[in-house]
């Protein structure tokens, strides 16, 4: 009867977990779509606290396909602390602060969407390609992820900072060309 009554109790939480989680990716995928803004999450430190662990781990992982573990560690806080500090510079200058821990829970969250996809076609660049020529089709679907993510960052922060989505977009090119810029010269990336 205690077995029962012990499992039954953590089978029903795992599913209620489950549930959650499940209904939270789907707020991410709404986000990465346009169909919803960082606003329709809540303000809640502990979710971004969760939402920042799982991109330090996603991003060292999906790093550590193409770089060695501490080239990766360096590099995902590194990318991680950057983009969490412009958003803050950002927020802070238009007078939007309070909006912070939403907008960075949405950025960090759909970067994890993504991080996710790009990592089998980075295992297959790795597996298939060699230096002089790389794989075309997963290379070609590397790049419009990455765009893909500066449409969805750019789409973030237009809502965020009550900008217009062009200038969102402009705003975010600025920070992928400054932010590779930084990397490169902090960090020596095999390409």
């Amino acid at each position: 009867m205690f077995w029962r009554r012990f499992f039954g109790y953590y089978g029903a939480l795992a599913f209620w977990k489950a549930r959650i989680v499940h209904r939270l990716i789907l707020v991410f995928v709404d986000i990465a779509l346009h169909r919803r803004g960082p606003e329709d999450l809540p303000s809640s430190q502990f979710l971004f606290l969760i939402i920042l662990g799982s991109y330090f781990f996603v991003g060292l992982f999906v790093l550590q396909i193409r770089e060695s573990f501490s080239q990766a560690l360096g590099l995902v806080f590194f990318d991680g602390t950057l983009y969490l500090f412009f958003v803050w510079a950002l927020l802070g200058m238009r007078g939007y602060l309070s909006r912070f821990v939403q907008t960075a829970t949405a950025l960090l969250g759909t970067e994890i969407l993504l991080n996710l996809i790009v990592a089998p076609l980075l295992l297959w660049i790795e597996i298939i390609g060699d230096a002089a020529s790389p794989p075309i089709l997963p290379a070609l679907l590397f790049s419009l992820i990455i765009f893909w993510g500066i449409d969805i960052a750019g789409f973030v922060l237009s809502r965020a900072l009550q900008l217009t989505y062009f200038v969102g977009v402009l705003v975010m090119i600025g920070y992928f060309f400054a932010s590779f810029s930084l990397r490169s010269l902090l960090f020596s990336v095999a390409s």
